[in-house]
């Protein structure tokens, strides 16, 4: 009896042995799991740090603003740029585009008049000429009239030749240059927005997030220091 006894004994402890062997060994399932490493993110600007958007512990999506500097200055540069590519993109329009058909009629105004002057003046110039020196006209008012013919006839060679050009339209240098100055401008204002972008820190993936910065802290590139700290998702990086 004894004997039966201690039988069941070890057979008892031996299943219990073996049940908290097998309650201890690691599941292989479990260990082939990726494991998500935390990734510290900065910022390529130096800086005071103006807004953390996030609580410390929250989980983000991918692309999700996380942190920002302080780069006011830089935005109102951005706001200039932008005005300055709106008038270059006006100018080109303008010259591409050549004179409007009213400014043109303008043009042909300017003509009539300088024509009447230059008609008036000839006339005045004709009746000094026939009248004697120095009996019915000095010779210092013919000198006087012979200036304002000369001076009249300039004016409305002037006009015809402005009405040819305003007619011609632009020339196709303008127009390049007019191109020229506006991609300039657009390339200035794409460069200010990526120096924008830089003052922001973004989530390349989903995860959560451990925010290390404080506001008003001062960062320098000279010596980097991560503003967040997101652990991806698994399978997110």
């Amino acid at each position: 009896m004894k004997r039966r006894l201690s039988r069941l004994a070890a057979l008892l402890l031996a299943a219990h042995g073996a049940q908290a062997s097998a309650q201890s060994a690691p599941d292989p399932a479990a260990s082939a799991l990726p494991k998500a490493h935390a990734l510290a993110l900065g910022v390529a600007r130096s800086g005071i740090v103006r807004s953390i958007l996030v609580r410390d512990g929250a989980h983000v999506e991918a692309g999700a603003v996380l942190a920002q500097l302080d780069c006011r200055p830089l935005e109102k540069e951005i706001a200039f740029r932008a005005a300055s590519l709106a008038a270059a993109e006006a100018a080109f329009e303008r010259v591409r585009n050549g004179p409007r058909p009213e400014e043109i009629a303008i043009g042909e105004a300017g003509v009539g008049v300088a024509e009447a002057r230059a008609e008036e003046a000839r006339a005045a110039l004709d009746r000094a000429i026939a009248m004697p020196i120095d009996v019915a006209i000095t010779r210092a008012q013919l000198l006087v009239v012979e200036r304002d013919a000369r001076i009249a006839t300039a004016q409305l060679l002037d006009a015809r030749k402005k009405l040819a050009l305003l007619r011609a339209g632009s020339r196709a240098e303008d127009i390049a240059e007019a191109e020229a100055r506006r991609d300039a401008a657009a390339a200035l204002l794409d460069e200010g927005k990526a120096d924008l972008e830089q003052c922001s820190v973004r989530a390349p993936a989903a995860g959560t997030v451990h925010v290390v910065a404080a506001l008003g802290e001062f960062v320098s590139v000279f010596a980097p220091t991560p503003l967040v700290q997101l652990t991806p998702d698994v399978g997110a990086e």
